[in-house]
């Protein structure tokens, strides 16, 4: 009687340690995808932290590269206003001529347009003009422009000024008179 209980407790015993290697080998491989999964939750939040990192960096050069736009802008726009100030015809002058002698100095003179049409052809402009003019004195630049603006023609001076100085330029260069 003590051979088929033995028979049957070495059954019981060979069927249990199969059991036992088999929940040890279910074990083993659990535990090797749990590591794989942590590991590769790991390199998951490196990603994102890199990624994280990265939108900080680019959210931050767009706000700079928003502030130089804007600041861009401004100064666009306050250019604009300085040409169009410029551009007024009061701030234009016209060159009369260009012959200059050595004891010739600039001068401005404001000439104002006929109202009323002498010949064929209205005047070439309304209002007033100022025209810069090289003579050796006051007298001399307004015979210049009255030879070719003349009180026959309905043209009248209204200013003669000395020119100011030349203004530099941005390098620091006088300009040419």
């Amino acid at each position: 009687m003590t051979g088929p209980i033995m028979l049957v407790v070495m059954i019981v015993a060979v069927a249990f340690a199969m059991a036992l290697e088999q929940s040890m080998r279910r074990v083993r491989d659990t535990r090797r995808r749990v590591t794989q999964l942590v590991n590769k939750k790991q390199q998951q939040v490196e990603r994102l932290r890199v990624a994280g990192r990265e939108s900080m960096t680019l959210g931050r050069e767009v706000r700079n590269q928003q502030r130089t736009v804007d600041h861009l802008i401004e100064e666009i726009s306050q250019v604009e206003g300085e040409l169009l100030r410029l551009a007024h015809p009061a701030n234009r002058t016209f060159v009369l001529d260009e012959k200059r002698g050595p004891a010739d100095a600039g001068w401005h003179v404001t000439v104002e347009a006929p109202t009323v049409s002498v010949g064929r052809h209205g005047p070439p402009w309304e209002g007033q003009r100022r025209f810069r003019v090289w003579a050796p004195d006051e007298h001399a630049a307004r015979a210049k422009v009255e030879k070719r603006y003349g009180m026959d023609q309905g043209y009248s001076i209204i200013a003669v000024f000395p020119a100011p100085p030349p203004v530099a330029n941005r390098n620091g260069d006088p300009a040419m008179v």
